[in-house]
């Protein structure tokens, strides 16, 4: 399946419904959503293995439908505990603005989906990242 089809599949899964005063907002169809989420992770984890920059490698992304979740998993090369004191709180900024910063993931996120990024280190250390968007 080609970029677009899953791009126009992704958008499918929005649909428009009226709201108070004949204003329109975005409904998300989690069903639709879903199959088009799980379409883009399937596609896009055969890039699964890439490093992304220096210290941070792409290990593909999770979608459990069942718990309304995404998760975008990534390796980090070094000690989590050895970085800066504001190192987690500037990624879950980073996250926050990638997250909300789509419209797509941004609808799923009001709709109630949990869009998250699993941070693993090469000591075994976790961090997981949930995006909330203001």
């Amino acid at each position: 399946m080609r970029v677009s089809h899953i791009v126009a599949s992704l958008g499918a899964a929005i649909a428009v419904t009226p709201v108070g005063s004949g204003t329109a907002s975005a409904a998300l169809d989690n069903e639709q959503f879903c199959t088009a989420i799980s379409e883009i992770a399937r596609v896009g984890n055969a890039n699964a293995g890439t490093w992304l920059d220096r210290h941070t490698r792409d290990d593909g992304i999770e979608v459990i439908c069942r718990i309304r979740t995404v998760n975008y998993k990534r390796f980090f090369s070094a000690s989590l505990t050895g970085q800066a004191p504001d190192w987690r709180d500037r990624k879950q900024r980073e996250w926050n603005r990638t997250a909300c910063g789509s419209i797509v993931l941004r609808d799923a996120i009001d709709a109630g989906w949990m869009i998250t990024s699993s941070i693993t280190s090469a000591s075994g250390e976790r961090i997981l990242l949930i995006a909330t968007c203001n």
